[in-house]
């Protein structure tokens, strides 16, 4: 309500008084941390954020946000480390675009393609021939990219099961 208004001192204050009254309100973690994110603090809204990581329902939000802190900070191991966990408790589209795209400039193909193909499959599910069309592009060219690591793929042994299996999978 007064961050509506534009009083960051007294949202500040509703926040920090609503996690002395109740420290499981993951929601007060996540705003006061976009908050003092908003205010140019990054490393006390990291704390925030970290702290928010604790609580099971905010983890894969606080997680996210404080993968992108860290992404613009260019600590990529730890954004990484961050998204990769909040997608497994979260697979939410935006996570997963930022993954791929954090996979993409790391130039780990296999793994952008992985996450690729399941915004492809995600889409395509939800019958969104834009982003299906857009994702399926990204597909094609990170599969180019991965070459031979893509386990998928047709290619080696036919009597190779696995990677005939794989190849079977993708194509679905």
């Amino acid at each position: 309500m007064f961050e509506a208004r534009g009083d960051v001192a007294l949202a500040l204050g509703e926040y920090s008084h609503a996690l002395a009254v109740d420290p499981s309100l993951g929601e007060a973690y996540l705003k006061l941390g976009a908050l003092r994110e908003r205010m140019g603090d990054p490393r006390e809204a990291e704390l925030v954020y970290t702290a928010a990581t604790a609580l099971s329902a905010a983890r894969a939000q606080a997680l996210f946000a404080r993968a992108m802190l860290r992404k613009h900070a260019a600590r990529t191991s730890e954004a990484l480390a961050d998204l990769e966990t909040s997608s497994e408790l979260d697979p939410a589209h935006d996570t997963l675009i930022e993954l791929g795209a954090l996979y993409t400039e790391l130039r780990a193909w296999p793994a952008a393609l992985a996450v690729y193909r399941r915004l492809l499959y995600d889409a395509e599910r939800l019958g969104d021939t834009h982003a299906s069309n857009e994702t399926r592009l990204e597909v094609r060219a990170l599969r180019v990219l991965a070459g031979e690591t893509d386990a998928s793929k047709e290619h080696g042994s036919p009597h190779d099961w696995v990677r005939l299996a794989l190849s079977s999978i993708a194509k679905r």
